[in-house]
């Protein structure tokens, strides 16, 4: 039976017009070695007649792959975002690999479409994206990216594969650190609200203060600078705050500044644990305790997806890697 001329190919078009099973494609398109050349060769020869190309699988059989892989980020300068697209870089590279990147100026859904559209001129084989904002994350839900890709976001709620560092646990980790010395009125200074790893950390710590039946006394917001964390530390600790988990390093090292103008010690009288152990956590005015993010892990699992999916191996995977709190001179147990 003809196939109707408004209807695309699909993979039983294929196999009919090579002459082979359907599942014998499915083989092709994957590379499996047991798929002969020349069967190899009549379902190349079905595909560029039929102008079959459900992903990028099937891409890869009409023409070579280019070896690239696409990053799409927001511009920043905050620590995490770069040490990660460094990582990303990284690993890339390790396994044969280049990186071409692109800066979506805003979320906008037209600025994310832009970017995307860059990329896939270039001819990449997949794109990874680094979501940093809940804006962000609901402008890609109405795109289609058109090869392979992977969010680097702790939510799961993209439409493809994710890899993050799990924030939530990053938050449980610090407050647990905190109830074991004995605090139990804890505060959170929070990065800004349209940030999703923010808003995870959060929760994570709302979660963790009311699961061991601690007191969360209190919190303030800023916007990861040592700015914000100076201004909004300035206001905790007028509401008798002496145990705060941080949203960020250098918004802890504002607050240090802000215990060192209000005459109070740290850590004798107030605990600070920040997040993403910068290095120069050590080096503070009293080396941080902070949750570490293992970046180069985020970058490897990355690629490692992403390779599963160029090769079809993958199923649809959400990946969250675990951080470690690292303890150093910033927390103690309150004091009488």
């Amino acid at each position: 039976m003809a196939r109707p001329a408004n209807r695309r190919p699909n993979i039983r078009d294929v196999a009919a017009l090579a002459g082979v099973s359907y599942q014998t494609v499915s083989r092709a398109l994957n590379r499996h070695p047991n798929v002969r050349p020349e069967t190899l060769a009549r379902v190349e020869a079905a595909i560029l007649e039929l102008g079959y190309q459900p992903n990028a699988a099937a891409r890869a059989l009409v023409r070579q792959s280019s070896r690239t892989i696409g990053l799409l980020t927001l511009p920043t300068t905050d620590y995490g975002p770069q040490t990660q697209a460094i990582a990303i870089e990284t690993a890339a590279r390790d396994a044969g690999y280049r990186i071409v990147m692109t800066i979506a100026v805003s979320t906008s859904v037209e600025d994310l479409a832009a970017g995307l559209r860059f990329l896939r001129e270039t001819s990449v084989d997949a794109v990874v994206v680094s979501v940093a904002e809940t804006s962000m994350l609901e402008a890609l839900a109405q795109l289609s990216i058109g090869v392979p890709y992977v969010t680097l976001e702790p939510t799961g709620l993209a439409f493809g594969h994710s890899v993050a560092i799990d924030q939530r646990l990053g938050a449980r980790l610090a407050v647990d650190h905190l109830a074991a010395l004995g605090h139990r009125r804890l505060w959170h200074l929070r990065g800004p609200a349209g940030s999703i790893d923010a808003s995870a950390r959060a929760r994570g710590f709302q979660d963790r203060v009311g699961e061991l039946g601690l007191e969360a006394a209190g919190a303030d917001e800023g916007d990861w600078t040592a700015d914000s964390g100076y201004r909004a530390g300035r206001v905790l600790l007028e509401q008798g705050a002496r145990a705060i988990v941080v949203g960020n390093d250098q918004m802890a090292l504002g607050l240090m500044h802000a215990c060192r103008d209000a005459g109070l010690s740290v850590p004798r009288d107030v605990s600070i644990i920040g997040f993403d152990d910068v290095p120069e956590a050590p080096h503070y005015p009293t080396a941080l305790t902070t949750v570490r993010q293992e970046f180069e892990e985020v970058g490897a699992a990355a690629m490692r997806v992403l390779l599963d999916d160029l090769s079809g191996r993958a199923g649809l995977v959400h990946l969250r890697i675990a951080p470690t709190l690292i303890e150093r001179e910033s927390t103690a147990a309150p004091t009488a």
